[in-house]
């Protein structure tokens, strides 16, 4: 302990020279007579300087001399936290030092004090004072580029400072490996570059040097990379008459709206099959967990059986990514006009731009060579950030080995259109107007900077005069209105559709932009046809 020491007794045999005024101590030896030696005090170690280089800690001290003159040439050297706390001292420094000079490596960040105890044989001398404070550099990590990344994947660049010489390093995102690993050399700093790959999500990122000796050192970054989703509604409610009836698309929801196919062969044959191309609303470069396939549909006939089998493919080139099933082991089967639900995994679709290109190609057999009947075909699964279904642009019915194409009217301008059920009013009512509702695809973290509603409409006969205004509401609350009964949007007396886009800033939440519903109130002049034509119904929003 500091500030104490000890008294030693030596064997008259050493050569030491004892002061006269030394104590001395008698015991009984072996034989007849006595003998004695004289008690040597060991001495308090000198106060040592402490000098940094990098991560090492120079230790150095002047020695310590016994009493007579004779030196010492062991030491004990110790390390103290600001607190007096003692600290595990590295292994050059550590246990009895032949010198009276010593290096610790590897010394940990922090400010740091030592001290020197001088040693004899089993005996330790007082602990010296301590040395002034030293402070050794943490590793480190910084960039020399900006921490906001704005575009995926990015290179940033920087320097790692204070590690160990001669380790490698590798850096690791958030506890994902990436980037390089490189070797520091010997002076414990580099410059380096780490590769931010793409797929990061938006939001906060810690960044990771580890070391191989163990040394870590951390830098925060924020990824704030901007999205557009652009999407169009399968949701769709036409209230033309004053009252709401579901005209959405077939195929997209569990609510019976259906379609039925063509007339199936009895066995499976590939020129047979019903293919659907799905939606492509999601940031490219994620990787996409929980693919799955979720199918409904019914034989022909109360007594017929209907199976199916599938492959998922690529909608640019056709390519096969997956099969499902096969002609015989089909992936389900249903006996009767009652509607089954099937979901299949279809882990083959694991990123989001396997996801926004993708083709369901169903394979199809009907025992009594019938029609089937479907109710769903959508895919859904979860980026890190949010979960999504896609849904059918359109789907390409070759059951009978003819192709035949049918697109939903609202997604793409050109094409087929949606006309209204029934004849608009002459005027604007509250009770008269169509209901988009748009899926939901934004992160609930995301940062959202507005939304645009695109209406692509005309009056389905020449010589009326269509015009609209617009109410955009987040559920049942109303948050915005665009145009009004005096004021619209915009009228169309053409036969050519008008394209209209509607900034909408009111869309500036995930909450707001997810399941957003927009209702279109519409009046057309003139006599006899009175409905419009629909060819585009799409939200475009922009987020980080």
């Amino acid at each position: 302990m500091r500030g104490l020491h000890r008294t030693i007794v030596l064997a008259l045999a050493i050569a030491l020279a004892a002061p006269a005024a030394g104590a001395s101590a008698s015991w009984p030896g072996g034989g007849s007579g006595s003998q004695s030696a004289k008690a040597v005090s060991m001495p308090t170690g000198n106060t040592p300087t402490a000098a940094v280089s990098n991560r090492s800690v120079t230790v150095s001290w002047t020695g310590s001399t016994l009493p007579g003159g004779a030196a010492i040439s062991t030491y004990v050297v110790n390390r103290y936290d600001t607190n007096g706390n003692a600290q595990t001292i590295g292994s050059a420094c550590s246990g009895t030092v032949s010198a009276t000079t010593c290096t610790e490596s590897s010394v940990p960040g922090g400010t740091w004090k030592y001290t020197v105890a001088p040693t004899l044989s089993n005996w330790t001398g007082g602990e010296s004072g301590q040395s002034a404070s030293v402070t050794v550099a943490s590793p480190s990590l910084s960039f020399s580029s900006s921490t906001t990344v704005t575009s995926l994947p990015t290179t940033l660049n920087g320097t790692i400072a204070a590690f160990v010489g001669g380790q490698t390093v590798t850096f690791r995102l958030d506890d994902a490996s990436t980037g390089t690993v490189l070797s520091v050399p010997s002076g414990g700093g580099s410059s380096i570059t780490v590769t931010i790959p793409a797929g990061t999500t938006n939001g906060a990122h810690t960044v990771y040097a580890v070391g191989s000796s163990g040394d870590v050192a951390s830098a925060a970054i924020t990824v704030a990379v901007p999205y557009t989703t652009t999407t169009t509604a399968w949701d769709l409610r036409d209230a033309s008459s004053g009252s709401e009836s579901n005209q959405s698309a077939a195929s997209a929801f569990v609510d019976t709206r259906t379609f039925a196919t063509g007339v199936w062969p009895t066995a499976f044959n590939t020129n047979n099959y019903l293919e659907f191309n799905q939606n492509a609303p999601l940031p490219s470069g994620f990787t996409v967990t929980g693919g799955t396939f979720v199918f409904n549909f019914a034989a022909g006939a109360s007594g017929d059986t209907a199976c199916f089998w599938f492959e998922v493919r690529r909608a640019s080139t056709g390519a096969v990514v997956g099969t499902h099933g096969s002609s015989s082991s089909p992936v389900g089967c249903v006996t009767g006009t009652t509607l089954q639900s099937f979901s299949t995994a279809i882990s083959e679709l694991n990123t989001t731009d396997l996801a926004n290109d993708n083709r369901i190609r169903v394979y199809a057999r009907e025992s009594a060579g019938k029609s089937i009947t479907v109710e769903r075909a959508n895919v859904t699964g979860s980026t890190p950030s949010t979960s999504f279904t896609l849904y059918p642009l359109s789907y390409t019915d070759a059951s009978t080995g003819t192709p035949a194409t049918t697109n939903w009217a609202l997604a793409a301008s050109g094409g087929s259109a949606y006309t209204t059920a029934s004849n608009w009013p002459g005027s604007f009512t509250a009770n008269d107007y169509l209901k988009v509702t748009f899926p939901s695809y934004i992160p609930t973290t995301a940062t959202v900077t507005g939304g645009t509603f695109k209406l692509a409409y005309r009056p389905t006969s020449s010589g009326h005069n269509a015009c609209y205004y617009i109410e955009v509401y987040s559920g049942a609350t109303l948050i915005g209105t665009h145009g009004s009964t005096t004021t619209p949007i915009s009228c169309n007396s053409t036969t050519t559709y008008t394209p209209d886009s509607v900034s909408l800033p009111e869309i500036n939440t995930p909450a707001r932009a997810n399941g957003a519903i927009v209702r279109t109130y519409f009046w057309v002049s003139g006599s006899g046809t009175r409905t419009t034509d629909t060819d585009l119904a799409q939200l475009v929003v922009n987020y980080q």
